[in-house]
């Protein structure tokens, strides 16, 4: 009897895989027993061939040379990639090998590099198809033990290869006209450019917003040794706009007596969140910890492959199926053991087969939520990212077990000469799921009974105005990703995004790196930044219009057909020809572009050419530069000048216009003083034009510790 050839992802997984079915011999390339071969790719191997792999003419970025369609698409090994794939061909052509196992991730794309790896090899033998969601032992043997025949997973690789080969003809095609047509080069494609547009749509309302002014009015009761705060109802929204109105209600009220005419509590529960899937697990690392989505995915898979501590995390769903109650019984008897005794002891977790928000079979895609395998867990072998996010996925998963937070909440509206006032406060009566998370600063209202008489001992306005959209953080716009389908009209468009978004949990994180790799945004801190180039390659493409690639309804579309495919319901070919169409649109909009907007789009899109402000010494345009924001007349002697890196931190253009405009930028972190400690900041402009810091909040002692010890620039 034969053997057969295991093809993994990754080296890593094969190793695994060789632990636990045993016997091995490592030949460096491979490993070896008596009834498995196994070696492994290093993700993707082989890829679609070039534009100039098919006509050597395509060297050549032309506009009339467009679209490039291939009748049939090529495969070609990725870089540095040809010695694995000898392996895998010399292994697979063996005489007692009688089989393959594709062992790659379990999914589209896992599926998509073994089928390339095999057509582009010319291999012949049957295939079988191993899925796993867990490294452990146990999962690995179980899998192995259920191996399916390559052909029920056709229709996935058929989905698979029209995501690949479309996103070829919209993104080659894509990018070349534009970059032909405005002479910059500029990236196009069906996820990146409408996730781009969510961005640039934000900036466009921050920018067009007019801060209006207004007044809210506050009154302190006491009644008898106890006091609180009631905030006025009335006007639009609680507000007044005009400051006479707000002065009046104050003095109206001050030094009066008011009556309570309610007083109410009830309680409401609050049911446990839902586990993790990757996109959430993202989310919540970068509002804790700041963490970029692509930080939280290596760690996230460290966690995975290396420690065998969490289940597979590039997935998409947040429930269990009800077969891995053992599992999660093995998990939640090692966190005992594990520096969670307090939390996860005595849980009811058959009972929680009944809890539809946590197993639900109908909810379980590729694969289940991100749960701890029940490997033992060595806390001090971790490092400390490590550690955070395994605490984050920890922490959840004994949540959902545990019953719902139960909380108290208070109402008191109080009326003096006619003016009502508002009191809310809630405090958590029983924990519940929350024991596991610290308690949230909780207000407090004392028990006053309806009818009785208090004193107004103080009342004020506080002057406020409305504030424009916030800029997004990595976790928003993970959120608006998974969330696109509200950025859609299409009824039925929506609900497929609603169900998969735009990207993939596995690709989002990529997504946002490749816009700000083009120049496209710009990552301060938390907050993601549009550039000129990106706003304006938007602006572009909406008034073209080529609307599918600034819009999620694109990939709405893709995602509907593509399931049907998976489904048997929709065929390859009819997808590839939609694809064809679109291709040659797109095409014939760019180059039907007036010559003369195209010289004004290409102008508006390079950074330098736009004016951040006023020099603050002469008032002369300050423009940017490779290293530096200067002044336009440095020619005739003007040294203003902001250097880009300041004390090891890059000072972003927004930062600059906000330095120019009101004399200092935000409270900025990331700085490091001369002996290498790091620090937060404002950024403050003197009198004679230069750039300083400033420490708000911060003693005096401190401050000067930190002034004697920077490098003002570098």
């Amino acid at each position: 009897m034969g053997k057969k050839l295991v093809i993994t992802e990754k080296p890593s997984v094969a190793r695994d895989i060789a632990r636990a079915l045993g016997k091995f011999t490592d030949h460096r390339e491979y490993l070896e027993n008596a009834e498995y071969i196994i070696t492994w790719a290093v993700g993707h191997l082989v890829g679609l061939a070039e534009p100039e792999d098919y006509d050597d003419r395509f060297r050549k970025w032309d506009l009339e040379l467009l679209p490039i369609i291939p009748e049939v698409f090529k495969l070609k090994p990725l870089e540095k990639t040809e010695k694995r794939l000898e392996v895998i061909k010399m292994l697979s052509e063996r005489e007692d090998t009688d089989a393959l196992v594709n062992a790659c991730d379990a999914g589209r794309e896992g599926e998509l590099i073994f089928r390339y790896i095999y057509e582009f090899l010319g291999l012949k033998k049957p295939v079988f198809r191993l899925w796993l969601s867990s490294m452990t032992k146990e999962a690995i043997q179980e899998a192995f033990a259920r191996l399916r025949p390559a052909s029920e997973y056709e229709l996935l690789a058929q989905a698979a290869k029209c995501r690949s080969e479309g996103d070829w003809l919209v993104g080659i095609n894509g990018s070349r006209a534009f970059t032909s047509r405005y002479k910059i080069l500029l990236s196009v494609g069906r996820v990146q450019t409408p996730t781009l547009a969510i961005l640039v749509h934000r900036e466009r309302e921050i920018q067009n917003f007019r801060p209006t002014p207004y007044f809210e009015v506050f009154a302190r009761f006491r009644y008898g040794d106890l006091t609180y705060v009631g905030k006025w109802r009335g006007g639009e929204d609680d507000r007044l706009f005009d400051k006479d109105e707000a002065e009046k209600v104050v003095a109206g009220v001050l030094g009066k007596r008011g009556k309570v005419e309610e007083f109410s509590e009830h309680k409401t529960q609050e049911a446990h969140p839902l586990l993790y899937d990757l996109t959430e697990l993202q989310r919540d690392a970068n509002k804790l910890f700041g963490y970029s989505a692509q930080r939280t995915l290596d760690i996230a898979q460290r966690l995975y492959e290396h420690y065998k501590l969490i289940t597979y995390p590039r997935t998409d769903s947040r429930y269990l199926s009800e077969d891995l109650l053992g599992q999660v019984e093995r998990s939640v008897a090692m966190l005992t053991r594990c520096g969670f005794a307090e939390f996860a002891r005595d849980l009811p977790l058959r009972e929680a087969l009944r809890d539809r928000r946590v197993f639900d079979r109908s909810k379980v895609t590729d694969h289940h939520a991100i749960i701890p395998t029940g490997e033992e867990i060595r806390w001090e072998a971790l490092k400390e990212g490590e550690r955070k996010v395994l605490d984050l996925i920890v922490r959840r998963f004994l949540a959902v077990f545990h019953p719902p937070a139960v909380w108290m909440h208070r109402t008191i509206r109080t009326r003096v000469e006619g003016e009502t006032f508002l009191s809310k406060a809630r405090v958590l009566a029983e924990p519940g799921w929350r024991v596991l998370y610290p308690r949230e600063e909780e207000e407090f209202l004392p028990v006053v009974p309806r009818g009785e008489e208090v004193d107004v001992v103080e009342a004020w306005n506080e002057e406020k105005e409305t504030k424009a959209p916030p800029r997004y953080t990595e976790a928003a716009l993970l959120a608006a990703m998974e969330g696109a389908g509200r950025f859609v009209e299409d009824e039925e468009l929506r609900e497929i995004l609603k169900e998969s978004g735009i990207g993939t949990p596995a690709t989002r994180a990529a997504i946002i790196e490749r816009l700000i790799e083009v120049g496209y945004v710009e990552r301060e801190g938390k907050t993601l930044i549009p550039t000129p180039k990106g706003m304006e390659l938007v602006s572009l493409v909406e008034s073209i219009p080529i609307p599918e690639l600034a819009s999620p309804q694109l990939t709405g579309e893709w995602e509907k057909k593509l399931n049907l495919i998976q489904k048997g319901q929709f065929t390859r070919e009819l997808f590839m020809e939609g694809i064809k169409s679109l291709t040659w649109e797109i095409v014939a909009k760019v180059k039907a572009q007036n010559l003369e907007d195209v010289r004004e789009a290409k102008s508006r899109m390079v950074a330098s050419r736009y004016p951040l402000g006023p020099c603050p010494l002469c008032g002369a345009p300050v423009y940017e530069s490779k290293v530096a924001f200067s002044c336009s007349r440095w020619k005739e002697g003007c040294p203003f000048t902001v250097w880009k890196t300041i004390s090891g931190k890059k000072i972003s253009r927004q930062q600059v216009q906000k330095l120019l405009a009101s004399g200092r930028t935000d409270r900025l972190s990331g700085f490091r003083s001369r002996k290498g400690k790091r620090f937060s900041a404002v950024l403050v402009l003197s009198e004679d034009g230069k750039v300083a810091f400033a420490f708000p909040h911060v003693p005096s002692k401190v401050r000067a510790e930190r002034e004697d010890g920077e490098d003002k620039g570098d």
